[in-house]
């Protein structure tokens, strides 16, 4: 370097000095050039860097903040309270769409509509029992349908006992049948299962009856399902079945009272002639063995019909249908509905024909079915309120909050305090260094002080990506490094001149 040329500053010092001070003057138009591309990079490169810069200088405008946090407020408070009040859907899988049990869920649908209540019921039909279970299953329905006798009913929570179901063995009338051609041997008459070997039972469709539930009752009385010739009968066509003799015993299951059993009946009887019934007297034998199943002793009369049928006591099996429900499901939900259901449950009779006859399932707890939470609560009237729900979370939260605001506050002031004391220890390092070069006696130390500045304007523009400068702290900074830089180049100048006179008086 020629004696007495101050010494220039490195490319990383003009650089931030162009791009942070340029606008406060004195830089050359070559520096200021240099400045203005490299800040474009720059700017392309600190992405993050402006955005935070924006977000510090929205903060300052305080109103804007305050309009704008209020409106966020009253969003999530409208938010809250639209998801806390909004209908809340409860998809029923109950069978086919023209069954009984999707005829009850329109029933509910309608008291739930009259009653106002934030609750709406979707039927999800079926083909059957089974198919319904695989659909609370698969969770393609939230509540459902179901016998005792499908799948693994007694694991679901219970919300209601919807009805008692029983079979019946019918066997027609014979005037119901059309003569048969060529002399037949005298029919046997049909009173007890074990007789059903070798005859036709014709299932109704449409009903709780199936295939599993005959094969349950022949299976006691050590009656292979092979040996009995077994067909499926639509209702519509059922008396025209029976005339055709295409099935000597009909076996159909539902209400005692419902319109299954009596359509059956009705098509089993014919001008005064009532038909019979094979009695399951070892019922009580099949209910011990198999906990799906109950013993019962139909009354006479029960079935209806003219004459009344059966014209005497009747033993036979009953299950019941259970309304169940997913255990996670919503237990304030269930509990409206249960309200809805048990409260209005001779409404729902007096529509349903004798198909519904609503009981509670028993709440000991040694009881044999396991019942709903949401049931429960309202059984045994211990449903919450919002306030008895979440009352006590507001008062805890009353008092931790302002807690917690302080501790924000308290972790945002030392991180103010933390930026602004490494400031100050950066312009402190600024200064420190204008002292050594005051101080400095040989150009090595010169050198040394020339590295430890660009080294510090390094730290300088780090730091400064990571947190914005306001004007009064890129004022302090631009006049410290200016002194630095001066202080060190007429240092610089001082000691060439004094090696040069030296020079100059040893030649002499």
């Amino acid at each position: 370097m020629p004696p007495g040329l101050p010494h220039r500053p490195p490319l990383a010092m003009r650089l931030w000095l162009a791009q942070r001070f340029g606008r406060a003057g004195g830089a050359g138009s070559s520096s200021a050039a240099t400045g203005r591309s490299s800040g474009k990079a720059m700017s392309i490169d600190s992405l993050e860097h402006l955005v935070r810069s924006r977000v510090r200088m929205f903060l300052r405008h305080t109103w804007l903040v305050t309009i704008l946090g209020t409106i966020v407020l009253g969003g999530v408070v409208w938010a809250a309270v639209y998801y806390s009040t909004r209908d809340t859907v409860m998809r029923i899988a109950a069978g086919p769409s023209g069954g009984a049990n999707a005829k009850l869920v329109q029933v509910l649908s309608k008291e739930l509509a009259d009653s106002h209540d934030r609750l709406l019921l979707q039927l999800v039909a079926t083909a059957g029992a089974k198919e319904s279970a695989q659909a609370l299953t698969s969770r393609n329905a939230d509540l459902a349908i179901v016998p005792t006798t499908v799948g693994n009913s007694p694991d679901w929570p219970v919300v209601a006992i919807l009805r008692k179901n029983v079979m019946a063995f019918i066997v027609p009338a014979p005037s119901t049948r059309a003569p048969k051609k060529g002399k037949q041997p005298k029919a046997e008459k049909l009173e007890k299962v074990p007789q059903l070997t070798g005859h036709s039972v014709g299932i109704v469709t449409g009903n709780e009856a199936s295939t599993d539930l005959l094969n349950a009752v022949l299976n006691h009385y050590g009656v292979p399902l092979g040996k009995v010739q077994v067909s499926q009968i639509d209702p519509k066509n059922l008396a025209e079945s029976i005339h055709n003799n295409l099935a000597d015993v009909i076996f159909v299951a539902g209400a005692a009272t419902g319109q299954a059993i009596t359509d059956a009946v009705a098509a089993a009887s014919h001008d005064g002639d009532a038909p019979s019934f094979i009695e399951i007297d070892q019922a009580d034998g099949i209910s011990k063995r198999n906990p799906a199943f109950d013993s019962i002793d139909i009354d006479a009369g029960t079935f209806g019909g003219s004459p009344p049928t059966p014209d005497d006591s009747l033993k036979s099996l009953s299950f019941a249908e259970y309304l169940v429900a997913r255990k996670s499901f919503s237990h304030s939900s269930i509990a409206a509905l249960a309200k809805l259901i048990y409260t209005s449950r001779l409404a729902i009779a007096s529509q349903m024909s004798g198909e519904i006859k609503i009981e509670a399932p028993s709440t000991d707890k040694d009881a044999g079915v396991l019942v709903h939470q949401g049931a429960l609560d309202y059984l045994n009237d211990s449903q919450q309120s919002f306030f008895d729900k979440y009352g006590d979370d507001i008062f805890y939260g009353v008092l931790i909050f302002p807690v917690f605001g302080s501790a924000i506050a308290g972790v945002a002031s030392y991180f103010h305090n933390d930026s602004r004391t490494r400031r100050l220890r950066l312009l402190q390092r600024v200064l420190d260094l204008v002292r050594k070069a005051h101080a400095a006696q040989s150009l090595e130390a010169i050198e040394q002080l020339q590295i430890d500045a660009d080294n510090l304007v390094i730290a300088i523009i780090h730091h400064s990506e990571h947190e914005e400068f306001d004007e009064t702290v890129r004022m302090s900074f631009s006049f410290a490094l200016d002194q630095l830089r001066f202080a060190i180049a007429a240092r610089r100048t001082a000691i060439v001149d004094r090696i040069g006179a030296g020079t100059k008086a040893a030649a002499a």
